[in-house]
């Protein structure tokens, strides 16, 4: 059905597409026998793409490693692949800026889906989930769904952004499908599909904005790139949000950033100037691209809203000891409004008035009451009304709410029941009754509250125990002499690396690089020196690595590259790359003073090689012919085919 919706929203021709360049790339990776010279020449004919390219490319570029200036060195950075879907994202940007729908903010959407772009790269980058340049057209193509059924149904999403529910993700979700039979994440993934865009990615938008369907997702690549997505859209949110936002959306967002900072293991310090840096990337996008920004909230600041707000809303748990609560009562009746203020008043709560039930859902949703009391007959919202209205947003489902009916409606009173109502009182009420009553209110803020104390002290607590488990495998999985990952770390994310490659039938190469000569150091110099010239070895070559670029400590004098999504081509000119940097870094320490070299084994998976550990032999055994043929070189493992023709 999904499908047959999408065939429908495409053949009304108003989907956004990639205009100029954006389609030529297209069109030119959809052939198979196509070059990265072809894509350079493409790419090149748009100036402002070209620029934007090599400013990604060269954001993950290294110390001492040469910026690429070219569209075919950004290319050979970050891969053809990522290099199509950046030159996708940007000219759909520059093609989209503008449209029909009257209540479709098409600057703040670019400006969010900016703000979620430069926080996927960053986070990318953080957890190590996949590429960094993909991560960030990700992020800026995640909301491409809403701008979809915007352009296609303009007038008709124009309604649905006017409705009160539309104020939550899920909610609006359910508002698309009864419109269209399809909402915007899976207009996003088919969209992405379209365009050619991965599945890991695609599948991801899918699923991202449902913490069920990530924790339920079966492909870890999925389901790590939704999870990467759904941190960034709460770093997104806290770019955009600014004086006018609402309390309880303020306590959200810094619970959302709790969750972040955990999974990127930072402390508070360390998370506030990583954020820091996020911001200052989105506000120079934005430059660039002529999207709007804003300064951002400092940490301390969204925090200290959020406690502002907690406490605002918290509610008071007896009222013998003089605390109150934050009461909306509602009623188009003058004097019985006036009756009931009166009343809750004197009760000594904090008491709230709307006239109707539009006016009171508006209230509500700005001050977040305790308890709602409602007369039941009002004109163009009722009181059951107001209450659907409520229980279909996840912060109105904890209101308590008080139906007032007349005796003539004590009949229907089941319907109220089924439509959320807690509790009612009938018209004209009783003091004592409606006291009783508001009672029962009271008491389930107390339970609510006891276990929400809970909630937060076992959530507490399985925080800091994951700190602790986080902080020993991080120490399990690191040589303690040179701070890269271990043997067995290597080993692990191998193994992942070579079921990914089968998974997605993508390249996947390994380096393995010795260190000429270091027994003679260890020999002449001692071993304390020898112990400085691996560390310093190990700053070299993780310091020349780009981003899809694993180096580990192998063992002794050895390290092992991974290079994920590489060809035995690419990898080389990893491997020439390292090679070049340590032959010209000079290390200074003792009696040793002097330029080491390497010699670096390349190797490929192929379809001869049952597992990875014949990977692993085949780049063993290149490195040994490189050492074989004097040293400080590269050996590239031939294919199973070039071995074979020379067989024959």
């Amino acid at each position: 059905m999904q499908h047959e919706t999408f065939d429908e929203l495409r053949a009304s021709g108003r989907l956004p597409t990639p205009p100029g360049v954006g389609m030529a790339v297209l069109k030119i990776t959809q052939r198979e026998d196509f070059s990265t010279e072809d894509l350079s020449r493409a790419i090149s004919a748009d100036p402002a793409l070209t620029g934007r390219l090599l400013q990604i490319a060269n954001s993950a570029t290294h110390a001492g490693v040469r910026p690429a200036t070219t569209v075919a060195d950004a290319a050979m950075r970050l891969g053809v692949r990522a290099v199509r879907n950046v030159a996708l994202g940007f000219s759909l940007l520059s093609a989209h800026r503008t449209g029909a729908c009257a209540r479709f903010d098409y600057d703040r959407f670019w400006s969010a889906s900016l703000a979620r772009a430069v926080a996927a790269r960053a986070i990318s980058e953080g957890l190590r989930v996949g590429v960094p340049a993909e991560a960030y057209i990700l992020g800026l193509l995640a909301d491409i769904g809403r701008l979809a059924l915007a352009s296609v149904h303009p007038e008709e999403y124009a309604r649905i952004l006017g409705d009160e529910r539309a104020r939550d993700p899920m909610a609006i979700a359910a508002l698309e499908r009864a419109s269209f039979e399809i909402d915007h994440s899976e207009t996003a993934a088919l969209l992405m599909d379209d365009w050619g865009l991965p599945r890991p990615l695609r599948e991801a938008v899918r699923i991202h904005e449902s913490e069920e369907r990530r924790v339920n997702a079966t492909c870890a690549d999925t389901a790590n790139h939704a999870k990467l997505l759904a941190h960034a859209s709460v770093l997104a949110e806290v770019c955009l949000a600014g004086d006018a936002t609402a309390g309880t959306s303020w306590t959200r967002l810094a619970a959302g950033l709790d969750v972040v900072r955990d999974a990127l293991g930072f402390d508070r310090a360390e998370f506030g100037a990583w954020c820091g840096r996020v911001a200052a990337e989105w506000t120079e996008w934005g430059r660039l691209l002529h999207v709007p920004t804003q300064k951002v909230k400092s940490l301390q600041e969204i925090h200290a809203r959020a406690e502002e707000a907690m406490a605002a809303f918290a509610a008071p748990q007896a009222s013998q000891r003089g605390e109150r609560l934050r009461i909306l009562a509602v009623d188009d009746d003058q004097l019985s409004l006036r009756l009931l203020q009166r009343e809750l008043v004197r009760a000594g709560h904090e008491v709230l008035i709307a006239r109707d039930g539009a006016e009171a859902l508006a209230m509500a949703l700005e001050s977040w009451p305790h308890i709602v009391i409602a007369d039941w007959m009002m004109p163009e919202m009722d009181g059951l009304e107001l209450c659907r209205s409520l229980r279909r947003i996840p912060d109105g489902q904890g209101i308590y709410f008080l139906l007032l009916t007349g005796r003539d409606e004590e009949e229907r009173v089941i319907e109220a029941f089924d439509s959320g109502v807690d509790d009612f009182v009938v018209k004209p009420f009783n003091p004592r009754i409606l006291r009783a009553r508001l009672r029962c209110g009271e008491r389930l803020f107390q339970k609510r509250e006891q276990e929400e104390q809970r909630t937060r002290n076992e959530t507490r607590s399985r925080v800091q125990s994951g700190r602790r488990m986080r902080d020993a495998n991080r120490r399990a999985n690191t040589d303690e002499l040179t701070g890269l990952y271990n043997r067995r770390w290597a080993m692990e994310e191998l193994r992942r690396e070579w079921d990914k490659a089968l998974e997605l039938d993508e390249p996947l190469s390994v380096l393995v690089v010795d260190a000429d000569g270091f027994k003679k150091v260890n020999d002449q110099h001692g071993h304390d020196v020898g112990d400085v010239v691996l560390k310093e070895l190990a700053a070299t070559l993780s310091g020349t690595a780009r981003a899809d670029e694993e180096v580990a400590r192998w063992g002794g004098e050895e390290f092992l590259v991974i290079c994920r999504n590489a060809t035995a081509e690419q990898a080389a000119i990893c491997a020439e790359r390292l090679r070049a940097a340590v032959a010209q870094h000079r290390i200074r320490s003792g009696t040793f003073d002097a330029c080491m070299t390497i010699s670096v084994g390349v190797a490929q998976a192929d379809s001869s090689m049952a597992t990875f550990d014949a990977l692993l032999k085949r780049a063993d055994d290149a490195v040994y012919a490189a050492k074989a043929a004097g040293r400080d070189r590269v050996a590239v493992d031939k294919p199973r085919d070039d071995r074979a023709r020379e067989s024959a």
